[in-house]
């Protein structure tokens, strides 16, 4: 082997090395542990993206605080929303920052991210709704499962005297979900849903669905959407003098908070309203979000207890059967990979929303 080509495996090997080093490097003689966050930081659904980050950031800075195993670092990649930076973000986690962990959010990104988890024997955890993700291996979900949120809201506009339901819905996997499974449980409570029409995340428009709908004469209008079709369907709904628009989460995406006073919509039941409290002095700027604070900050502490454990980290998040978190008490289901938590009554107040019960 001449020189040339001894140099050439010299340097390769260097850099591999080099590679691992900087992948697995100690800090105060601990391992370091990096975990992957793939969040809409910008985009229609940067509300729910910012606010994770900021969960698990202070889940880390409260962790960095105690005696641990390992240092841990939070690697975080902006997909805006869409799938194929969803999936670029992933493998660029996975194969060059050396993640051991991901963390996402909203059913889009999660679905994007699914596969390639799986198939890198990374475990997974998306803040979403799409219980067919935590159907796959390395795949786990956290958030309110569907059926559990749509008998809540389900249950609070009977208790209101609503009858009859329009749905506008964009299409998007959650929105889908939810209303699927709304449409399973309506008929049983002599309820009825007059009008259902989808739309995509491009639509700017909506004069005709919105008359559409309300020929019908429904009681009251759920939709389902991202800003800014959220904002401009909710207006178009305001301009024809409809009052009884409701939601589930959603309102608080809006960059216009206001446009939504007085509304009520089902959210995550927040129990530990000191965390509110403390998000709010650190981030004045930021609007806190009940659907991604609270489950960024105990799905990075799940993910801190099973590294600590040690062994298979996948077998040690299966392993967890329910824990007492942000959201009050949390199990996971049986027969998935899907934790379970309750949804709880929100209104918008003076741009804020607030916890009814």
């Amino acid at each position: 082997m001449n020189k040339k080509i001894i140099s050439v495996v010299v340097l390769v090997v260097v850099v591999i090395l080099g590679v691992w080093s900087l992948q697995n490097r100690t800090v105060g003689g601990k391992e370091t542990v990096k975990i992957g966050v793939v969040a809409p930081v910008t985009g229609a659904a940067a509300a729910y993206g910012t606010t994770l980050v900021k969960g698990i950031e202070m889940a880390l800075a409260d962790v960095s605080e105690t005696s641990t195993k390992y240092t841990y670092q939070v690697v975080v990649e902006d997909d805006a929303s869409t799938p194929a930076k969803s999936t670029t973000a992933t493998q660029k986690l996975i194969n060059v920052d050396g993640v051991k962990a991901i963390i996402t959010v909203t059913s889009g990104s999660g679905n994007a991210v699914k596969p390639i988890a799986e198939k890198a024997g990374v475990v997974h955890i998306c803040d979403c709704n799409d219980v067919t993700i935590g159907n796959v291996a390395y795949n786990f979900t956290n958030l309110i499962l569907p059926p559990d949120e749509v008998k809540t809201w389900l249950d609070e506009a009977q208790k209101r005297g609503n009858k009859t339901i329009a749905i506008l819905a964009q299409t998007h996997p959650g929105f889908t979900i939810l209303v699927n499974n709304l449409l399973q449980q309506v008929e049983a409570r002599g309820m009825s849903v007059v009008f259902n029409e989808s739309f995509n995340a491009d639509n700017r428009d909506f004069k005709t669905m919105v008359a559409k709908a309300k020929s019908k004469k429904p009681d009251i209008y759920l939709i389902g959407a991202f800003p800014p079709s959220l904002d401009i369907a909710t207006k178009e709904l305001k301009d024809n003098g409809i009052q009884n628009i409701s939601t589930m989460g959603v309102f608080t995406t809006s960059p216009n908070p206001s446009l939504y006073n007085g509304l009520w919509f089902t959210d995550s039941t927040l129990t530990d309203l000191a965390l509110k409290e403390r998000f709010v002095k650190l981030y004045p700027d930021i609007r806190f979000n009940a659907r991604t604070v609270p489950y960024g900050y105990d799905i990075f502490n799940m993910l801190v207890q099973s590294f600590e454990k040690g062994g298979d980290l996948f077998a040690n998040v299966k392993a967890i059967t329910e824990y007492n978190g942000k959201v009050g008490k949390v199990t996971k289901d049986l027969n998935s990979q899907n934790f379970r938590s309750s949804a709880s009554i929100w209104t918008m107040v003076n741009g804020v929303p607030e916890m009814v019960r």
